[in-house]
Parts: C-alpha cells; structure tokens; sequence
C-alpha cells in the first residue's frame, strides 16, 4: 500500500521496515497476538457479541475517529486499504477481550486476587531530598531527627531535586512496585512522620520522608485494575515465548 502526504509518499512496507528498526514492533506483535487468542479462547466459551452492541460500539469508534457519515466512514478506511469487514472486526475483537476479561474476573476472582496480592497495592505518600555529598544527608538527618529541624523547608534549601524542590520535596503517591525493593520493604515498614535514609544510587544520596502509609481498599479503580492484571496473566504464557519470523 502506498501513502501520499504532502511532499512525497512512502509505502507499508516502509512503515514495517521502521517498526523493526525502531524496536517499536514489539508492542505491535502482542496487540495482534492478543487480538487472536481472544477470539479463539471467546469461540472455545462460546463467547459472542450481539448486532447491537457491534453496532453502538462501531458508531462510537466511527465518531471518535471523525467519521460521521457512512461515506466518510468509507473513504477513511479506502484511504487506509481497509474495509467495513476490517472496522468491524477490529471492533468485535475489542468487545470480546472485554467479555473474556468479565469470565476471567468474576466477583470472587478479584476478591480473592485481592486478598492474596494485597500488599501490592500498598501506597505511601511521601517528600525527598537529594543530595550530592554524603557528609550533606548525615548532617540534614541530625538536623530532622535531633534538632526537629523541618525537612519540608530543608528540601526547599538543599534539594538537587527541580521537579520536587520548590514543593518542599512532596512527590506524591508512590505504589510500592514503583520503588526500589530494599526502599519500598523500609517505607511500608516505616509510620508517618519517619524520616529514612540517606539511600545511594548512582553517586547521589536520597532522604525520604513518609508523610502518610495509605492501605488498599477493594473499590471500583483497584477491581479494574485487578480484571486487568487477571487478563495479563491468562495472556501471559502465548506472550513469553516471544515471535519468530519467518
């Protein structure tokens, strides 16, 4: 297939040529390695969409994509070799990984995903400082542990830190997984108002100040999030033995 655009044009393969190159066909592969075990796995559960929700569901995708009319719609999809039957099953494909991941995580799934798995879910909020002397982080400790000195203020002077200092070090809500394992174990280990470290990494030493420990409650966000996780799983063992071409 050949696309024009305004000074020349260029081909498919060239777009296959540089998703390869780039490393970006990867994420590509699975999207499509998904896309198939999903409706081979909804044929074996006999899992199926109705006409009307296939209906509302294209009328949605048209419309987001800008395509209003039916003639539009053709154009669009002529423009890009595609055909109706394309849309539609590209359409149908997402409302049966929807319904496959309502089978995978039902009510007692996700509550049992929750039960097992709930430490993982734990978050803290908390503020920093980074320095670049370890001499610095030992005496900026005394100062908070000893002399009561307030860290906020603290971060505010001496931070390497530009996207957290002029906020007195507060970072934010941090889920464990996104801190490193020894850090995260002391965090969740820690009570509010602790200060812990200094922590080395690439030559650069790190105080961090738990302003609160926040506990997972099993609401609607974390049930997604767990309906998600249940989905990668059962996807999990097509997606490791990678892709070989031929």
């Amino acid at each position: 297939m050949k696309i024009d655009y305004g000074l020349g044009s260029f081909t498919s393969d060239d777009v296959v040529k540089y998703l390869n190159l780039s490393g970006q066909q990867d994420s590509i592969y699975a999207d499509i390695i998904r896309n198939q075990e999903v409706r081979k796995k909804a044929h074996e559960l006999s899992l199926s969409v109705s006409d009307s929700e296939l209906q509302e569901f294209v009328d949605n995708f048209r419309t987001s994509r800008g395509m209003y009319s039916a003639q539009e719609t053709l154009d669009q999809l002529a423009g890009a070799g595609l055909t109706i039957d394309d849309l539609e099953m590209y359409c149908e494909t997402a409302l049966l990984a929807n319904k496959l991941m309502d089978h995978l995580a039902g009510a007692t799934k996700i509550e049992s995903y929750f039960v097992n798995n709930r430490s993982q879910f734990d978050q803290a909020r908390l503020s920093i400082i980074l320095l670049d002397k370890i001499e610095l982080a030992n005496e900026l400790v005394m100062q908070v542990t000893e002399d009561e000195a307030d860290f906020h203020s603290l971060a505010r002077k001496y931070s390497l830190d530009s996207n957290s200092r002029y906020a007195g070090g507060y970072i934010g809500l941090m889920p464990r997984n996104a801190l490193a394992e020894t850090i995260s174990a002391k965090v969740f280990n820690a009570g509010a108002g602790e200060l812990l470290g200094p922590f080395e990494a690439n030559g650069y030493f790190q105080l961090i100040f738990v302003e609160e420990l926040i506990k997972p409650e099993l609401d609607t966000r974390l049930e997604e999030q767990i309906r998600q996780a249940l989905f990668m799983e059962w996807l999990a063992p097509v997606l490791q033995d990678g892709v070989r071409c031929s």
